[in-house]
């Protein structure tokens, strides 16, 4: 085991006390359901918020990226959930005419575990990795890890290395990746504002297939990547700096959607927008159970006069920003900590006026729905 693994094995174990992760950092909300019973108003995916952020740093390692020179992605088309109940995803594994590689941080649809049996059974390269470890009441993998077993697939729990293997992607036919903020729960799509994004450039499927590749094998891996990969180990810039990068890259409007934000960086470099005179809209979720460090930063952008309004129905599940409403980012990172800095997770960075309109129209919409925390 290399030292880079044992430091984050490390990592992980005193932080899983401070109870941090972004949608996997996070504690049940007040009243919530169990998570296996997926994303409904007051019963969600992956819920809860994350922990005061116990002494992690907030500069992430590698060089400062220059806002005006940020890796895009091309080949990236979005589906924005509620709308189909999954339907597009089960299709679109179903479809796979040689192999399937599936990260999941939560896995309770048994439409799509019987999608990957039936792709093993016809002969298909159908391999799965999940994530073993959750926070209190936030769900488990206990009936899909034995359920995959069952029908021949080959699953195994992520490395232990990261605190959540928090990512949502799945490579088919190493021709496509779709990189979702959606867990395969029996709701979320059809309860959940959710974003899919399937991703056809070349470079990143085959990134994703390598990241895939290690964590299949238990093994650590650093990439030079277009992807937003966490952790920060994962690449020379950490995610932190290219999301930051990206918000002060805004010009003329800048959208955010974020199941939890209770990063100080990327929460300061929203307000800097603001104060620029960039037209600013923040939508985050209004269920109960924040921590008192994601209250704090919403605080900071009340007071800094930061349009801001928290959603209830449908649950507010996307991780998502949209620049000049050209330039968007889709990933399974919540603005915390954890999430950029410590799980493992996967973001696309793309230009397409095309599909950012499709985001700021629903951001707009739940904007508008929202109220005034």
């Amino acid at each position: 085991m290399s030292k880079l693994w044992l430091g984050l094995a490390c990592v992980a174990l005193l932080l899983g006390a401070a109870g941090a992760c972004n949608s996997a950092d996070l504690k049940q909300p007040a009243g919530a359901s169990s998570s296996s019973s997926g994303g409904t108003s007051g019963g969600v995916d992956d819920p809860g918020n994350e922990d005061p952020e116990a002494g992690i740093p907030e500069a992430g390692p590698g060089p400062v990226p220059d806002p005006a020179i940020i890796p895009t992605s091309t080949g990236v088309t979005v589906q924005i959930q509620p709308s189909d109940f999954g339907a597009q995803v089960e299709a679109s594994i179903r479809a796979a005419q040689t192999s399937v590689h599936m990260t999941m941080y939560l896995l309770t649809d048994t439409t799509i575990m019987d999608a990957l049996g039936d792709l093993h059974n016809a002969g298909k390269d159908v391999k799965v990795v999940l994530n073993k470890t959750f926070p209190p009441n936030g769900g488990d993998n206990a009936s899909a890890f034995p359920k995959l077993q069952q029908r021949g697939v080959p699953v195994v729990y992520a490395p232990s290395a990261y605190t959540f293997t928090h990512a949502k992607t799945v490579v088919i036919d190493s021709a496509k990746v779709l990189v979702m903020t959606m867990n395969l729960t029996q709701t979320s799509a059809g309860s959940n504002r959710e974003y899919i994004a399937t991703d056809s450039d070349p470079a990143d499927v085959a990134d994703c297939e390598k990241l895939f590749a290690a964590d299949y094998a238990g093994n650590a891996i650093t990439l030079n990547s277009k992807l937003v990969v966490s952790p920060e180990a994962a690449q020379p810039v950490s995610p932190g700096l290219r999301l930051k990068a990206l918000i002060d890259s805004a010009k003329t409007s800048l959208d955010v959607e974020v199941q939890a934000l209770s990063d100080t960086g990327l929460t300061n470099a929203i307000i800097a927008r603001h104060q620029a005179k960039v037209p600013v809209r923040v939508v985050l979720s209004a269920a109960p159970g924040q921590s008192p460090t994601e209250l704090s930063m919403i605080a900071k952008l009340k007071a800094a006069g930061v349009p801001l309004k928290g959603v209830l129905d449908p649950y507010i599940h996307a991780k998502t920003i949209v620049i000049d409403g050209t330039r968007l980012f889709v990933g399974s990172q919540n603005f915390t900590p954890t999430a950029l800095k410590q799980n493992r997770e996967v973001g696309v960075v793309t230009d397409s006026a095309v599909e950012s309109k499709k985001i700021t129209d629903v951001i707009a919409k739940d904007f508008a729905a929202g109220t005034a925390f």
